[in-house]
């Protein structure tokens, strides 16, 4: 049976790409990874390594959750079950002592979107050293799937009018579902959000001049950040949004990223309210529209408390990166 998944797996890993469209749509959780692999390699140093990685706790967030959630999966099982193969996320393992180390990550090989990513290695040993190797490729792909997944379902029920006034007012679009709309906006700031009896989900935004590279600085951005969000208010009077800077542990933190073609700086960390109690995690986007010599901050911010926050956080992560720019029919006066 070892040697028939083995065959089937290559034979459709070494296949042309599907033609998207044809393919059935993708499943699983969001953030889940099934990890195709004999039980023996999971339980042992093999899974060992990918849960230090892949399932280690997420920064960002004020209470422990995993990058993603892992779940084991026989090759046996895998050959034989659509489901499986359906799943959006798959890291298949294969140790064979003849293997000569090799990677590779397929996109749609099975269903769309998909990314299915492949280890093939002689011994535990190889697995380690081509695992440490390729593993931050590996989080990317699976990041970029996961965004991709959300943003095909918002744009089935997009919210037409929160789309029509970005792209009439700002000159840039974002894929938001119904259920959110804007509660301000003027000419060079807005604030989008949608409330629910369990959680506050929200985007602010604000455009700025671009002056120089120093807007950049980790410092400067958690400046900006904190006073376009000071125009949020609380539900005590005098409340306003702030960022969490006291506890070293919740530091904010900064990288650079390519988003969409723009180049941005992603930060990550916890809000907090000046004058109450309320707080929750966020993520911003500083992008650089140079086309239009102009800085674009997103904000993404998520209230829940009490409850698990990441998956609630991506669906906002997926909002703001189908981040684009058009160009504007209206101004503000």
């Amino acid at each position: 049976m070892k040697k028939i998944w083995i065959l089937a797996v290559a034979a459709l890993l070494a296949a042309c790409k599907f033609d998207t469209p044809t393919l059935p749509g993708s499943g699983g959780k969001t953030c889940e990874v099934i990890v195709v692999t004999p039980k023996s390699h999971w339980d042992g140093y093999i899974g060992k390594s990918i849960r230090a990685f892949l399932g280690n706790v997420q920064p960002g967030l004020n209470q422990p959750e995993p990058y993603f959630d892992l779940v084991n999966i026989l090759p046996q099982q895998f050959n034989e079950s659509e489901m499986f193969r359906h799943h959006r996320n798959v890291v298949i393992v294969e140790v064979n002592p003849e293997a000569k180390p090799a990677f590779e990550l397929v996109q749609e090989a099975w269903a769309y979107p998909q990314i299915v990513a492949k280890f093939s290695v002689p011994d535990q040993q190889a697995f380690d050293s081509l695992f440490d190797l390729k593993k931050e490729k590996l989080m990317a792909a699976l990041y970029t799937k996961e965004y991709q997944r959300i943003q095909k379902v918002f744009k089935a029920g997009h919210a037409v009018n929160v789309s029509e006034r970005l792209q009439k007012m700002y000159g840039f679009d974002l894929v938001f579902p119904d259920g959110f709309d804007f509660s301000a906006a003027d000419k060079d700031f807005g604030w989008i959000r949608k409330e629910s009896k369990d959680f506050g989900q929200g985007l602010v935004f604000s455009i700025m001049p671009y002056k120089n590279q120093n807007q950049f600085e980790p410092e400067n951005i958690i400046s900006a950040r904190n006073q376009m969000c000071s125009r949020i208010p609380g539900p005590a009077e005098g409340s306003y949004m702030s960022t969490e800077t006291a506890e070293p542990e919740y530091a904010p933190i900064s990288r650079p990223i390519d988003l969409n073609g723009f180049y941005a700086v992603e930060t990550r960390g916890l809000w907090r309210l000046e004058g109450d109690f309320m707080g929750g995690p966020f993520v911003n986007y500083l992008i650089a529209d140079t086309a239009n010599a102009r800085l674009i901050m997103l904000d993404a911010y998520l209230y829940s408390p009490r409850k698990p926050k990441r998956d609630l956080l991506m669906q906002l992560e997926g909002i703001a990166r189908s981040f684009h720019t058009v160009k504007p029919t209206d101004t503000i006066q």
